[in-house]
């Protein structure tokens, strides 16, 4: 087996040659009592024990380390408090440690050091969840240190890669990126960064935001079993199982795991991974309707969150806390700490947390039977959703644009450079007159075919990214599992709608709103691979069950919609019924030879609705009583359809509070 860390095998051994309490007293011994170098390399021996110890230590002793000290002992000094820092979770301190580096290396001209602190830079765009513009800076980082063969230099540049693409949802690509760094991290065990446990534990972060819990539980369980890990790498793996539980419905697991995660972040001052441990113990109670337990986590959490200032665990508690009221009943009370957040989140502009926020505070309004406030709140999540994804398809149009430029700075550099190689031979050889003229006559031709090339690799690049543009317009209108439209080409196509002729009741535009029946139950028992599969053919599935001229889209998670032009009364129970039927006439197979029966619920509506009926004009408001028409149809029995033909609520009432329903049953005639 390889040897992981150097220093952790330093460590062992030299607990195995001396008792606890003498190692105690070396690791006490005053900043003067040795040379900065072996004073610093006790305080690194330290932190594999205590990290808060070994804050203090290097904090007290700065003066004396580093005054008068060589280049090497000050930035061996910045580089492991700047580790130490970040393992505490106190980023904004390491992030100014690490300018601190950057300045140092930049006036001893130190390009290797100058080049790892360029990419530790790169991490605040990341914190600002800004992904995009991460990998357009690491595009122009790529140029400048083109030739830069450092291994420590190139893991860091495959690490960030990796965490910028797990952020934008592209699993393949940071897998990837994580295994090269991985495997240079482990073929170089003397690289000071990246570790290799924050590689392995990227990795499983990754399984986990890729919904893979079990792949997630077997990479910390691999590591642990390669041999004891410090104490602030063993509370993260810890946390990372728990979470991995709680993602395979394995509470009473998963709150042990937390427990355990939860010891060792006290026990080593670890207090930004304590707060984030009490939210997730929290949500673990909250998925087993532990309200109490929900509630008495989440309090502990938020006066920790206040005191360390970390916005992301104090709105994971406040929210968490609000939810566990909602489950016991006191929902004003709850919605205090929820909507707390909801602003918080709106303020910053984090719109995905925000949308995923209101999806969970739709539910529970809609479980508590509050409606109306329900209602309110899914056109409120529908309006963010929109301009998320329009600010994401801008971002990565930005993105390429930026990455281009960085290529075509590096053709412009290498350029520049070939012209002053031509310029020095003209300068040595002026003497020779004729020499010099067949030089540059040869030098023309060589520089006319040299710009003729970049001319023809510029066209192919301007190709390759109106290639790109193309791609990257139809993956913003597509699902990229079943390939139907999305919600942006059906919110483009909507806003299209009021420049079309106005459709009439006898012939009008008709939305229906579907949703698998039991689709948690086939992930759960056949696993995420048999419910990809079950949305691909029932994808299949409704193309093949409307006409051509209708839209077919993935409206998220299970559900699916299908718009439809030019619709009579009369045909509209037997395309929901036509529909019903194609979806749940025979079973779906599986890559294992399993059959599944599939059936689907359906709300329908037609726009405009028949005359003297008022109070829905617009699309929104027709998917949203579809919608509710679809919840009908769940608390009916499942597999059948609800079409909204009128409205009866009282003067002045939100239209969702009456609704007047016609049952269609698939294979069978629709009953009123």
């Amino acid at each position: 087996m390889k040897t992981r860390q150097p220093l952790r095998t330093a460590l062992c051994a030299l607990r195995m040659a001396a008792p606890a309490g003498l190692l105690a007293a070396a690791l006490a011994l005053p900043a003067h009592a040795a040379d900065p170098e072996g004073r610093l390399h006790e305080i690194q021996l330290l932190s594999e024990q205590s990290n808060a110890k070994a804050r203090l230590a290097l904090l007290d002793e700065e003066q004396a380390l580093t005054a008068g000290s060589s280049y090497a002992v000050r930035l061996r000094y910045l580089r492991l408090l700047r580790r130490i820092q970040t393992d505490a979770g106190q980023l904004p301190e390491a992030y100014e440690v690490n300018e601190r580096i950057l300045q140092l290396a930049e006036a001893e001209r130190d390009r290797v050091e100058v080049a790892l602190a360029s990419v530790v830079r790169i991490h605040r765009q990341l914190d600002n969840n800004d992904p995009y513009a991460a990998l357009a800076m690491l595009e122009s980082l790529r140029a400048r240190f083109r030739g830069l063969d450092d291994p420590g230099f190139l893991a860091s540049l495959e690490l960030v890669h990796g965490m910028a693409y797990d952020s934008m949802g592209q699993y393949d690509r940071a897998l990837g990126h994580y295994l090269r760094g991985l495997d240079m991290v482990q073929r170089h065990p003397d690289l000071w960064t990246p570790r290799e446990a924050d590689l392995r534990l990227a990795l499983a972060r990754l399984y986990l935001n890729a919904d893979d819990p079990a792949k997630a539980l077997e990479t910390t369980r691999e590591f642990r079993a390669t041999g004891p890990v410090p104490a602030r790498i063993a509370a993260s793996l810890h946390f990372l199982e728990g979470r991995a539980l709680v993602g395979t419905r394995r509470i009473d697991e998963a709150l042990a795991a937390f427990d355990r995660a939860l010891a060792l972040a006290r026990a080593n001052e670890l207090r930004s991974l304590e707060a984030n441990i009490l939210g997730n113990v929290a949500d673990a109670h909250l998925k087993a309707q532990r309200y109490d337990e929900a509630e008495r986590a989440a309090r502990v959490a938020l006066p920790l969150a206040r005191q360390i200032q970390d916005q992301n665990s104090l709105e994971m508690a406040q929210a968490r806390l609000g939810f566990a009221l909602f489950g016991k009943g006191r929902m004003r009370e709850g919605l205090a700490y929820v909507d707390r957040v909801v602003d918080a989140l709106r303020k910053t502009g984090a719109n995905s947390d925000l949308a995923s926020l209101l999806g969970e505070k739709s539910a529970a309004l809609e479980q508590a039977g509050m409606h109306r406030e329900a209602l309110a709140t899914v056109r409120d999540r529908e309006a963010i959703l929109a301009d998320l994804s329009l600010n994401e398809r801008n971002k990565a149009i930005s993105a390429l644009q930026e990455q281009f430029k960085a290529k075509e700075r590096a053709a412009q550099i290498d350029n520049l450079r070939q012209e002053n190689a031509v310029k020095d031979v003209e300068i040595r050889n002026r003497s020779l007159r004729q020499a010099v003229a067949w030089l540059a006559a040869a030098l023309a031709l060589v520089l006319s075919g040299f710009v003729f090339t970049l001319y023809q690799r510029s066209v192919r690049t301007g190709r390759r990214l109106a290639e790109l543009n193309e791609e990257l317009a139809y993956r913003s209108a597509h699902d990229p599992l079943t390939g139907l439209f999305n919600r942006r080409s059906f919110q483009e196509r909507m806003r299209n709608r009021t420049a079309e002729a106005a459709p009439r009741v006898d012939a009008a535009d008709c939305f229906t709103l579907l949703d698998i029946d039991h689709f948690n139950r086939i992930n759960d028992e056949y696993g995420h691979a048999a419910g990809d599969a079950v949305l691909v053919e029932v994808g299949r599935r409704l193309r093949h069950a409307v006409r051509d001229t209708d839209m077919v889209l993935r409206w998220g998670g299970e559900e699916f919609l299908v718009y439809s032009q030019g619709v009579s009364p009369a045909q509209r129970p037997l395309l929901v019924q036509r529909i019903l039927h194609t979806i749940a006439a025979t079973p779906v197979l599986l890559d294992d030879g399993s059959a599944l029966q599939v059936s689907a619920t359906a709300g329908a509506i037609a726009l405009p609705l028949a005359p003297g009926l008022d109070g829905v004009s617009g699309w929104e408001q027709a998917i949203a009583l579809a919608n509710r028409a679809l919840y009908k149809g769940k608390e009916a029995g499942r597999n059948r359809g609800f079409i909204v033909a009128g409205l009866h609520a009282p003067a002045g009432a939100d239209p969702a509070d009456g609704l007047d329903l016609h049952l269609v049953l698939p294979g069978l005639p629709a009953q009123a």
